[in-house]
């Protein structure tokens, strides 16, 4: 009995040592900005980001939600959902919900990074419609976009996103590039700089340029919380876009 005792006092001993080493899980948000980060949700946990955006010049668009649910297939691969919404102001200060075609997607961690060898991610989505008038003018449109991110010091990161995206409209691809710079000010409030541009080449002489920058604040209230607030706008005519939205990403288990 003396040896069972003692045998079961170290099993006890082992696992609570083991359970203060082990990690707990942090949220790690897509969102804010336009670019996507490399890191994938953790197995079989799930990320749910939403927010809203407002439109503050041309014409009046509220995005209400913006929603997007995250889920950890496997160690290294997740699946994802995104749902928009938008309210927007038509004739006679008119406002009409519109429903946003349903876009799911996965994302696929392809290496870990090493040095300065960046981390490395392969995102894929299929955005379907969903309405009678979506369905007769567009068609299903897939994308696809190669994620980079290299952590320079514990406080500054860059990220790299670069993918094709089809309208579902016509059979050219838009080009998507976007460089975005992090900052951890402190270890809960965090800031971003972000340039992210679109190219459509219709012909050899006919090339489609939009050129965006956005910028915000991640605030950490909880390993599992962020909330986020930021603003963008159009860098080539900035009274055609010009936005402010806010969201929170919540690691819900």
């Amino acid at each position: 009995m003396k040896r069972l005792a003692i045998f079961l006092c170290l099993t006890a001993l082992t696992f609570s040592l083991f359970s203060q080493t082990e990690e707990a899980p942090t949220v790690s948000a897509d969102r804010p900005g336009m670019s996507t980060g490399p890191d994938v949700t953790p197995f079989l946990k799930v990320v749910w980001e939403t927010g809203f955006e407002s439109t503050l010049t041309g014409n009046h668009t509220i995005t209400l939600p913006t929603t997007m649910i995250r889920f950890g297939v496997t160690r290294f691969a997740e699946l994802r959902l995104e749902y928009d919404g938008t309210l927007a102001e038509r004739y006679k200060k008119k406002w009409e919900y519109e429903v946003c075609p349903l876009v799911f997607g996965t994302k696929v961690k392809v290496f870990e990074g090493y040095k300065w060898v960046p981390k490395i991610s392969l995102m894929a989505n299929l955005s379907i419609p969903l309405t009678r008038a979506q369905l007769q003018d567009t068609h299903v449109a897939p994308s696809l976009h190669l994620l980079f991110q290299n952590d320079i010091t514990d406080w500054f990161n860059i990220g790299y996103d670069v993918g094709a995206e089809w309208d579902g409209v016509t059979a050219i691809p838009a080009t998507f590039l976007g460089v975005c710079l992090g900052f951890s000010i402190t270890d809960n409030l965090g800031a971003f700089v972000e340039s992210y541009n679109y190219f459509t080449k219709y012909s050899m002489k006919d090339t489609e340029v939009e050129c965006n920058l956005d910028f915000g604040f991640s605030y950490t209230v909880h390993p599992r919380v962020q909330l986020d607030l930021y603003s963008a706008f159009n860098c080539q005519n900035p009274k055609s876009f010009n936005c402010i939205g806010l969201g929170v990403a919540w690691l819900i288990n």
